[in-house]
Parts: structure tokens; sequence; C-alpha cells
């Protein structure tokens, strides 16, 4: 753990992440930490801007900071692969529909605009099957609820 104020984020981070921060900021209070920022010897931020970004949103105090002995050619390497694998990666409708119908039928619920996806968009997709017509009536049926004995949002 490492003082936030200590962390220096990369004046040249070509990543612009400012719409990330909200997303960021509701996965770490609901899951907590499980990344840490990764900085290199001079703490200036080599991957984790956007989690930096949301922990001073937060007004977090510190954060887990990983301090990476690599050479400056690889920390610049690093920060740019690191940030286009993201840009790379696909999904897989079918797979995604079963994780999501495991989701809705789990006692804790999460909401798809906490997960950052919309019914529209995945309907859009021609790959998208829910398993059967009961999970296409849950998937039709997921808003965000509220819990009138804690408040919890579902």
């Amino acid at each position: 753990m490492m003082a936030i104020k200590l962390l220096k984020p990369y004046e040249k981070n070509p990543r612009l992440n400012a719409k990330a921060i909200p997303q960021v900021m509701k996965s770490l209070t609901e899951f907590g930490w499980r990344q840490p920022i990764v900085v290199d010897k001079d703490l200036v931020v080599i991957v984790g801007h956007t989690r930096l970004a949301a922990a001073k949103q937060m007004k977090l105090k510190q954060v887990p900071v990983h301090v990476a002995d690599l050479t400056e050619a690889q920390v610049k390497a690093y920060r740019i692969t690191d940030n286009r694998s993201h840009d790379r990666s696909e999904w897989d409708m079918p797979l995604l529909s079963g994780e999501l119908d495991a989701i809705f039928d789990m006692e804790v619920k999460f909401d798809l605009e906490f997960m950052d996806f919309s019914l529209e968009e995945l309907k859009k997709d021609q790959n998208f099957e829910p398993g059967n017509e009961d999970d296409q009536g849950k998937l039709d049926e997921m808003k965000m609820k509220i819990c009138p004995e804690c408040g919890h949002e579902f």
C-alpha cells in the first residue's frame, strides 16, 4: 500500500480514459482492489491511470502499488501494450449470455448497467442468444431495483 499523493500520472499517457472512471469506481467499491497500480522506480504510473483517477475521486489515501523493475523501453512498451490488448478483445456472445443468465439466477444480482452493458446493446448483436425464452424474459426485465429493506441496489 502506498500513499496516493506519492504516485505520479505519466504526463504523456496517450490513453484517454475519463469515461471509464465511473465504471472503475463502481468496480472498486463492489469488488475492492484486485489489481495494483504499476509504477516505475520513480513512482510514475505505468499501468493503472484509470484506477488512480478513480481512487482520487473516491478520496482514498492509499492504494495497492507494484513497483516494476523494468527498463525505460520496457516501461513504454508495457504501458502501450497493456492498453492496446483491451482493444483487441471481443465478446463471445453465446458464452456472455450464459454468464449473464447465471448471474441473474444468483441471490446477489448485478444489473447490466453495473457491468457496463445495455439490453439494447446486447440485442443488437446478432450472435446474442439467451439460453431459452425464460432467460430472454429475465433479460427483458433486468432493470435497476432497490431492496425496500436495506436500500441495496441490484
